[in-house]
């Protein structure tokens, strides 16, 4: 009879310690982005950027709720147009964990862009956190020498 007991709690614990948890976000915010800019004219740019964000999720109980982010990436204008925007975003959340994306993205210069990301790992016991998403942008009006903008994020995640 021992036997038994002691193995339906080691089974219902190792099911506990391996149970995933998986959720959706839905996170929007604005943020400030320093730019290093070569302008060969005609809408022709080569562009990095460092910057950062706030995010609030609509629902108060995501893990992104209230979350900052640091992004730094770059892209190319061809006539105004870009195509190869990429980067990677280091979110930091409101449990003191992080949380790291890998991004994509097309879009007009001085408009704004869209694309797609994947979520690639995490500090603490979002270490193994897996999940992807789509985000988007528009460009805001601000001090030279900088980008702003209003960001959306939507996606899910697994850990």
């Amino acid at each position: 009879m021992k036997k038994i007991i002691l193995s339906a709690i080691l089974s219902f614990l190792t099911t506990v310690s391996f149970a995933e948890t998986s959720g959706k976000f839905d996170a929007s915010g604005m943020g400030s982005w320093e730019m290093n800019i070569m302008n060969a004219g005609n809408g022709n740019m080569a562009i990095t950027y460092d910057g950062n964000a706030g995010l609030a999720d609509k629902d108060p109980d995501s893990i992104f709720h209230k979350s900052t982010m640091n992004c730094v990436g770059g892209l190319t204008l061809t006539a105004g147009k870009f195509e190869d925007e990429t980067g990677m975003c280091t979110f930091y959340l409101t449990d003191g964990e992080k949380v790291y994306i890998n991004y994509k993205g097309k879009g007009t210069g001085g408009v704004g862009g869209s694309g797609d990301f994947l979520i690639v790992g995490g500090t603490g016991k979002y270490e193994n956190i897996s999940g992807k998403g789509f985000s988007s942008r528009q460009n805001l009006k601000g001090k030279s020498g900088f980008a702003h903008s209003m960001n959306q994020m939507s996606g899910s995640y697994t850990f």
